[in-house]
């Protein structure tokens, strides 16, 4: 998926339509009012993708976490309006031009009308409301462009500093990569129900097999239980350490030399496995000249951010702003202060 489709989905979630029904005020910003409407829309719009993740609401846990993102969503809803105002005020806001030619962009990119529709659909949005989420997103753009223009690239002491303070993050460990042949026990013997001493003598005699010149990678389509790696000859890609893999076979596997198979079957919670080591790929440190133009984004990244946020902070001290979840939550604050 491209980089546009990610940035637009990110907004479909998280952005700010201050348009529709004007009553039940619940903030305002400089005198434009967020009703209570337009805050339950975007509520719903973060539950439903966070449902579809596995999330859950229910319960009074559920409740509170809703209550804390309503509280969260609501923010981003008066920043949003707090950068659509200054947008104007700074003549940077899209041409209707401009937001076309990114309709246009996304169209493409999707690939025909037919997904345009089918992505229009599956987020909840009409086109004129999408219009709308692209010209928040470019007012946002052009703000941060115009804040953030004499931002400096990071020197040659800030980039070496970073990079020796950091060197674990441009360390890759030494990783193993591992074929096996699993014969699973109970549950995990592909509804064979296979007893613990059933498992134990078909896995030596796969070891024989195996001793005997036969293709290891042919025994483990054959014989193996592992669905995920059979129909590749019992391979898993390379995984170092605390990859998340049972101890027991980890610690095999990081006992074997290249081309060994293991002696004798090596027992897990989910059977035997015969394992073969199939290859060792050592510790690589990258050096600074690896890494140095992504340290520098990084470096420049972070202060872009820190002075969009320094810019927010002083947008929000100087504008009217009420918000009465705040105003709320302050005052359940102060109430169970004073019963306690």
């Amino acid at each position: 998926m491209s980089k546009k489709i990610i940035l637009l989905l990110a907004l479909l979630l998280s952005s700010t339509l201050l348009w529709g029904c004007s009553s039940g005020m619940l903030a305002s910003v400089n005198g434009t009012n967020i009703t209570a409407e337009q805050l339950d829309v975007e509520v719903a719009a973060v539950k439903m993708n966070l449902e579809q993740q596995g999330f859950s609401f229910e319960g009074d846990q559920g409740k509170e976490i809703e209550k804390t993102l309503k509280q969260n969503v609501l923010e981003q809803m008066i920043d949003q309006e707090l950068i659509m105002q200054e947008a104007e005020h700074l003549k940077l806001m899209p041409t209707d031009k401009e937001i076309e030619a990114e309709l246009a962009g996304i169209k493409e990119q999707l690939g025909s009308e037919g997904e345009y529709k089918k992505f229009l659909a599956a987020n909840g949005v009409n086109e004129p409301k999408l219009k709308d989420m692209i010209k928040q997103q470019q007012a946002w753009v052009k703000v941060q462009e115009k804040v953030t223009a004499e931002v400096p690239e990071p020197n040659e002491k800030e980039i070496n500093d970073y990079y020796e303070s950091n060197k674990e993050q441009f360390s890759q460990p030494e990783q193993r990569q591992v074929s096996h042949i699993l014969i699973g026990t109970a549950d995990n013997s592909n509804g064979k129900n296979r007893s613990e001493a059933d498992a134990k003598v078909l896995a030596l005699q796969v070891v024989d097999k195996l001793n005997s010149g036969a293709d290891f990678g042919e025994l483990a389509k054959e014989y193996s239980d592992d669905p995920g790696s059979k129909e590749n000859g019992g391979q898993y890609p390379p995984f170092s350490r605390g990859s998340g893999f049972v101890t027991e076979f980890e610690d095999a596997a990081f006992d074997l030399s290249k081309g060994d198979v293991t002696t004798e079957p090596v027992r897990t919670q989910f059977g035997y496995h015969i394992m073969r080591l199939d290859d060792l790929i050592p510790a690589v440190q990258m050096s600074l000249a690896d890494v140095k133009d992504n340290i520098s984004a990084t470096l420049k990244e972070k202060t872009v951010t820190e002075k969009m946020n320094s810019y927010m902070e002083d947008l929000r001290e100087k504008a009217d702003i009420v918000n009465e979840l705040a105003e709320q939550a302050e005052e359940n604050s102060e109430e169970k202060q004073s019963a306690n």
